[in-house]
């Protein structure tokens, strides 16, 4: 279903476009999402779906920044925004976007800050299959379940068209960065305050490649987007997920928006 990352030689490597190391494998575990189950997710469009992210105001996107790395940020004429549909090849409404604004440098080769806004060219039209999400800033205890939702690589279709959904458990920072110092000793305080880490139920479920920057949704908010792995054994691979974080970038995210509202 879902996109993971690799991170090869400590490098990091991203859930859309698996352009450290070899390519993933494909993987499984998603269920086809219902109709309108996820109103905030959208597919970033570029001849066809590469990323998701999700709708956190009425002209403005949050995705994961290597998703939009290469884009020139203040000419991104060829990027749309897909809403209101669960099928990422028909229905729902283009939007087009006019402005992309990164965290730190666009380019950045850092896994670390992996977010970006998108300022769409005109405002959407809210509705029942098109809604904006809130982001919660609140304790996820361990073990607490998360639902994940994306267009990413599924064992069954390499991309599959219909948005699938994943539930997957919150790992508590400690025990991740544990779990990454057995594996790359050197690397694991890499993991910081801004990510959150994650991990399917059982190995073989989990995100994949083009679910980057999808939203991660707790007790009805969005908590994280889908960022990275750490560890170069394909997705759903067993080891947790280094996401994004929403809430330790709450103050960028207010005066980003704030400040290009012209």
């Amino acid at each position: 279903m879902f996109h993971s990352l690799t991170i090869v030689s400590l490098l990091a490597g991203y859930a859309c476009w698996g352009i450290v190391g070899s390519p993933s494998l494909p993987i499984f575990g998603g269920t086809e999402a219902p109709q309108g189950a996820a109103p905030y997710q959208v597919s970033l469009q570029e001849r066809g779906h590469f990323c998701g992210g999700s709708i956190v105001d009425e002209r403005w996107i949050l995705t994961a920044r290597h998703c939009i790395a290469k884009y020139n940020r203040h000419l991104p004429k060829n990027i749309s925004v897909l809403v209101g549909t669960n099928d990422n090849r028909k229905g729902g409404t283009k939007y087009l976007v006019d402005r992309i604004l990164a965290y730190g440098r666009m380019n950045a080769s850092s896994a670390k800050d992996d977010i970006a806004l998108l300022r769409l060219a005109s405002p959407l039209k809210f509705g029942k299959r098109v809604r904006k999400i809130k982001y919660s800033a609140a304790f996820i205890p361990d073990n607490a379940t998360l639902t994940v939702t994306g267009w990413g690589r599924a064992q069954s279709d390499d991309r599959p068209n219909k948005l699938q959904t994943l539930e997957v458990r919150h790992v508590a920072l400690h025990r991740c960065r544990a779990i990454y110092a057995k594996e790359i000793a050197s690397n694991w305080t890499s993991i910081g305050e801004e990510n959150l880490c994650t991990v399917s139920r059982k190995k073989g479920l989990g995100t994949c490649h083009g679910d980057s920057g999808s939203p991660m949704v707790w007790k009805g908010q969005q908590v994280a987007l889908v960022s990275r792995n750490m560890v170069n054994k394909g997705c759903a691979s067993g080891y947790p997920h280094i996401e994004t974080r929403v809430a330790f970038y709450h103050d960028w995210i207010r005066k980003t928006i704030a400040n290009n509202s012209d």
